[in-house]
C-alpha cells in the first residue's frame, strides 16, 4: 500500500477515533457505534475500509465479532 493511500484512509476523523478505541480494548460494532455516536452501518463501513488496509482485524467470540 502506498503512503498516499494510507493517508487517504486515515483522513476521516471517525476512522482515527475507531483505531484509538480499538487500541485500548477489542470492541463490537455496537459498542463502537455507541462510543462514537454514529450508526452501526457507518461503523461497519469504516471497519471494512480499515480491515481492507490491514489496520484492524476481526476476531469471532461465539456470536459476537470483535
Amino acid at each position: 500500500m502506498k503512503e498516499a493511500d494510507l493517508f487517504k484512509i486515515l483522513s476521516v476523523d471517525k476512522r482515527i477515533e475507531i483505531i484509538e478505541l480499538l487500541k485500548k480494548d477489542p470492541m463490537s460494532v455496537n459498542a463502537l457505534a455507541q462510543a462514537l455516536g454514529v450508526t452501526q452501518s457507518a461503523v461497519s463501513q469504516h471497519l471494512r475500509v480499515l480491515k481492507g488496509a490491514g489496520l484492524v482485524r476481526a476476531e469471532r467470540q461465539g456470536y459476537w465479532i470483535y
